[in-house]
C-alpha cells in the first residue's frame, strides 16, 4: 500500500538583511543502475532507478560575516549530500539490527560537513568564524530520524497538536535547562541567539543531536530556521498547519506571516504532510508499512537516541 508526501519548502531573506544566509534541501534517495554497454534492449548508458528508499529534508542557517555564514550553510549541505552518496550506508529499514549503526552515520554527515568548512575557511581569513546550524530530518516511513545542531528546529503537527521534536542548543536554553532561570524567560535573554553547538570552523562546537519520532497518517511535519520561531509562536505556527492548506501554501503562509511581524532574520521552512493520497497533490510517494501499534506510538516529543 502507498502514501502520498506532499513536500515543499521555500526561503525568504525577509525584511531587514540584505543577504540570505539560510539553505534548504528536499530530496529522494534511490538506488540506481547505469548500463553502459548490454546485448538487451537497452540504449547504451540507459539509467535505472529503483524505488525510493528514504526522503532527505534539511535546512542551515549560516553565520558569520562578509557572506561566510552564506558559504557555510550551503557547505553543510552539500557535504550532507556528499557523504550520503559516498560514505554512508543509507538502505536501511526500521526492522534492521544495525539501527545504533545507522545514528551514527547521520551524526558522521555532520562531522564531515564540519571539516569541509573548517578547510574552506582555513584558506580565507575572513571566513574563520563561519558556521551554521543544521537540522536534517531522514524519513524511512513510518519513522523520522533527526540529526541537529544549533536552534534551527523540526516539529511535528497531529491531531490539532504541535510537538517540538528538537531542543535548542543555544546559552539561554542551557541555562535554562541547568534552572537557572525559567523557561519564559528564553526569549528575552541576550543568549537566546548564542549557539552552544553548531557545523563551524571548530569540531569541539559541535555536539550534534539524534531524535527518532514514529509517524502516521494525516501527520505534518515541519523544519525551520530561527527567523520563522523569533517571530511566529508555537500556538500561531499551529493554526497554519492545521488548514487543509498544501505544503507550498502552508510555506508561503508561514513565511509571509514572519515577514508582517517584522521579518527581522532570514525565514526557511520545510513542510512535509503525509497523507493517503485522496487529499494531498501527489508531489512524492513513499512505501506505508502496516500501521500497527508500531507507528501509532505518540509523538509528545522525538525522544533522543544519541
Amino acid at each position: 500500500m502507498a502514501g502520498r508526501m506532499d513536500c515543499y519548502g521555500d526561503s525568504h531573506v525577509g525584511m531587514v538583511r540584505d543577504r540570505n544566509e539560510d539553505q534548504f534541501l528536499i530530496a529522494d534517495l534511490k538506488k540506481s543502475v547505469v548500463i553502459h554497454h548490454t546485448s538487451l534492449s537497452y540504449d547504451d548508458e540507459t539509467e535505472l532507478h529503483g524505488g525510493s528508499q528514504a526522503k532527505l529534508m534539511l535546512v542551515a542557517d549560516g553565520v558569520g560575516g562578509h557572506a561566510a555564514g552564506e558559504r557555510a550553510s550551503c557547505l553543510a549541505l552539500e557535504g550532507v549530500v556528499q557523504y550520503l552518496l559516498n560514505a554512508m550506508h543509507w538502505i536501511f529499514k526500521p526492522e534492521d539490527d544495525r539501527e545504533d549503526a545507522f545514528l551514527d552515520d547521520l551524526k558522521s554527515a555532520l562531522a564531515f560537513s564540519q571539516e569541509r568548512i573548517q578547510h574552506a575557511a582555513e584558506a580565507v581569513p575572513d571566513q574563520q568564524g563561519m558556521g551554521t546550524t543544521i537540522t536534517m530530518a531522514y524519513v524511512v516511513w513510518p519513522h523520522v530520524y533527526l540529526v541537529h545542531a544549533g536552534d534551527s528546529r523540526a516539529y511535528l503537527y497531529r491531531n490539532r497538536e504541535l510537538v517540538r521534536l528538537t531542543h535548542d542548543q543555544t546559552y539561554a536554553q542551557a541555562l535554562a535547562d541547568a534552572g537557572v532561570f525559567a523557561p519564559e524567560q528564553i526569549e528575552k535573554s541576550p543568549l537566546n541567539h548564542v549557539l552552544s553547538s553548531l557545523v563551524g570552523c571548530n569540531p569541539d562546537h559541535l555536539d550534534p543531536q539524534v531524535y527518532k519520532s514514529s509517524l502516521q497518517l494525516n501527520d505534518t511535519l515541519l523544519l525551520c530556521t530561527d527567523g520563522l520561531t523569533r517571530h511566529l509562536t508555537d500556538s500561531q505556527i499551529g493554526e497554519i498547519l492545521q488548514s487543509d492548506r498544501s505544503a507550498r501554501e502552508c510555506c508561503e503562509h508561514l513565511i509571509a506571516r514572519a515577514n508582517d511581524a517584522g521579518g527581522k532574520d532570514n525565514t526557511t521552512v520545510i513542510v512535509a504532510r503525509f497523507g493517503d493520497g485522496r487529499h494531498s497533490p501527489p508531489r512524492h510517494q513513499y512505501a506505508q508499512a502496516d500501521t500497527g501499534a508500531e507507528s501509532a506510538v505518540s509523538a509528545q516529543a522525538g525522544s533522543a537516541v544519541g
